[in-house]
């Protein structure tokens, strides 16, 4: 993906040799991408800095920060959460709070993924990724702060038909699992699980349903009751 203009991040992890890789990821990237501001909390952030993308842990501070991502994605922040966590739990609460993406620390293609979801989330000029309206950030942070869950969309003809091995590559994914570990657990190849996945998202497109990415598919699933709570 090539922007078609400077796209600028501040980077908030209270690692400094997470914040000096992500910086190296970026500067090597000959992509128009450039960091402002790095902080090891949020609260470290210069406020005069007006960065296209924040990437965040969610643990800066030992404890899940998603109220404070909730109020930066209420301000119309668009959120990158970069995780050394794993879990469908995570991802719900990160998606909840209004993160635009979600992407593991550990995983073997973390650069490019991390990189990829800078990119996309600048780019994307739509509105609130969790099923808020365009201009309404928030989405359904309020839901989680009461310990609650979003509802699930009723049954449509927009709901995709999958495959049994389509939808158990899609719950060990998303419950956490990476490629490697779900094609293991089913005793395929990982590059038969890439397959199911990009089944399981062109089905979804097809549908009219964004389910581009991981946090996306997710959503997607939940709504439609094939994942379990």
């Amino acid at each position: 993906m090539a922007p078609t203009r400077r796209v600028t991040v501040a980077v908030v992890d209270d690692h400094d040799v997470v914040l000096s890789g992500v910086r190296a990821w970026i500067d090597g990237d000959p992509r128009p991408i450039e960091i402002v501001d790095t902080a090891t909390s949020i609260d470290g952030l210069d406020p005069r800095l007006a960065a296209d993308v924040l990437v965040i842990d969610p643990r800066t501070a030992g404890e899940p920060a998603f109220e404070l991502i909730a109020r930066l994605a209420a301000a119309g922040h668009r959120i990158v959460v970069f995780s050394q966590q794993a879990g469908a739990d995570l991802a719900r609460r990160a998606e909840l709070a209004g993160a635009r993406a979600f992407v593991r620390k550990e995983s073997a293609e973390g650069q490019r993924r991390l990189v990829e979801a800078i990119l996309a989330v600048a780019d994307d000029a739509t509105g609130d990724p969790t099923g808020g309206t365009p201009g309404d950030p928030t989405g359904d942070a309020t839901g989680d702060a009461a310990g609650g869950a979003p509802e699930p969309r009723e049954a449509s003809p927009c709901r995709p038909r999958f495959s049994e091995q389509e939808l158990r590559t899609m719950r060990l994914w998303l419950g956490g699992l990476t490629r490697a570990a779900v094609a293991r657990k089913m005793g395929i190849s990982e590059h038969t699980v890439k397959q199911y996945l990009a089944r399981a998202r062109e089905k979804y497109a097809r549908a009219g349903r964004d389910a581009s990415n991981r946090i996306a598919l997710y959503r997607e699933a939940r709504r439609d009751g094939l994942l379990d709570d």
